[in-house]
């Protein structure tokens, strides 16, 4: 049985942290609305017993445009319960080689699209409001990288470091319309974004001249590594774990501003920030062998 008003919309689910709360939503009674890109993904998706595959490029207005009329249409009187904005992608390189093309694609899914997305279905989330005692509420996923940054991701820390502040705007404005803004902020995630990061940095070694390959192969070849053992690492959470506790999240009638989904995440926002500027940069220079290389 879906619970009455209970109809949530995720962005990114079809793989990762989004697959698995989408699976996890429809099994808990929620009518679920999961973006994907292509038919293949639609039909994966269409297997979920409680989920609605909705065909959205996050980036795309027209695509944002018909996915809002359709689940208007469905959710009818009952409006929207919630929006998770989980689509997000990466790209790693060091900072000397980004490609500007990459980098205003990575802030196009990871900051305009959960901006776009949220300020577009505020009128949905206001009709839930209007029959429901508890409120409508959007959840942003972002990252403990938007609290800490790393070398060779400065884009997606510049993307999740903008969506915290954007989150954190939106829970003043959004609180006037009664809507619940919500920051999710996940550890590392044993997912497949940890091995598309790895890929992106042997992707961006081989397209250096000799020089770049000269200075960054060393380093490049252990962030590899580091992010090998972390996709093995039982410590870190799977996706499943992570998606639990985003329906725990979702579901609470008041939930709190912003909340930890890993202890990694705990650990750097509530320890690691508070660290003086020189250890943190120390920390990270012998983490990442900075100290390899040099001009």
């Amino acid at each position: 049985m879906e619970k009455t008003g209970r109809s949530i919309l995720i962005t990114g689910a079809t793989s990762g942290i989004g697959r698995a709360a989408a699976a996890e939503f429809a099994a808990r009674g929620y009518r679920v609305f999961a973006t994907h890109r292509t038919g293949a993904q639609r039909r994966e998706l269409a297997a979920v017993t409680g989920v609605h595959p909705v065909r959205m490029d996050v980036t795309d207005a027209a695509d944002l445009r018909r996915a809002y009329a359709r689940i208007a249409a469905e959710v009818g009187e009952s409006g929207l319960y919630a929006v998770l904005n989980n689509a997000g992608i990466t790209y790693s390189a060091p900072f000397e080689y980004t490609e500007e093309s990459r980098f205003r694609e990575v802030m196009e899914v990871n900051v305009m699209a959960p901006y776009r997305i949220a300020r577009t279905f505020i009128p949905l989330l206001l009709v839930h409001n209007r029959g429901h005692e508890v409120k409508a509420r959007v959840v942003n996923v972002a990252s403990w990288a938007g609290l800490v940054a790393s070398p060779y991701i400065s884009a997606y820390n510049a993307s999740k470091f903008a969506l915290i502040g954007l989150t954190e705007s939106m829970y003043y404005d959004l609180r006037l319309l009664d809507i619940h803004a919500v920051l999710a902020i996940p550890g590392i995630t044993r997912t497949p974004l940890l091995g598309k990061t790895t890929r992106g940095g042997t992707a961006a070694l081989e397209a250096m001249p000799a020089d770049g390959r000269a200075r960054y192969e060393g380093l490049l070849g252990h962030y590899a590594t580091m992010s090998a053992e972390a996709e093995s690492a039982s410590v870190f959470a799977t996706a499943e774990k992570t998606a639990h506790r985003l329906y725990r999240i979702v579901d609470r009638p008041r939930p709190r501003f912003r909340h930890s989904l890993g202890l990694d995440a705990g650990l750097v926002g509530h320890v690691v920030t508070r660290l003086p500027w020189a250890l943190r940069a120390a920390l990270n220079t012998r983490m990442y062998r900075l100290d390899m290389a040099r001009p």
